[in-house]
């Protein structure tokens, strides 16, 4: 298993996602209702595992553009090489 740039920004924006939510959701003072910690926690961690899909698609689609270029280029033949 080896990690890559992507892997460390889809981390990274996961962390800082869940740290803004979940001081976001902070109550104003003197609120009579509000988000309680454990739910805060949940609506936090969600946000990281919503950046974590998103972030996973993104990264394997650019790996799979990568590859399927690569592909491309090794299969292109030369015009003229076999005379």
């Amino acid at each position: 298993m080896t990690f890559d740039l992507i892997t460390v920004l889809v981390v990274a924006g996961a962390f800082t996602a869940g740290a803004l939510v979940y001081q976001r959701t902070a109550p104003p003072e003197g609120a009579t209702t509000a988000l309680s910690r454990g739910e805060r926690l949940a609506v936090a961690l969600g946000a990281a595992a919503t950046v974590i899909m998103i972030g996973g698609y993104l990264g394997s689609g650019f790996r799979g553009i990568e590859h399927a270029a690569d592909t491309q280029s090794a299969g292109a033949e030369t015009p003229g090489a076999d005379r």
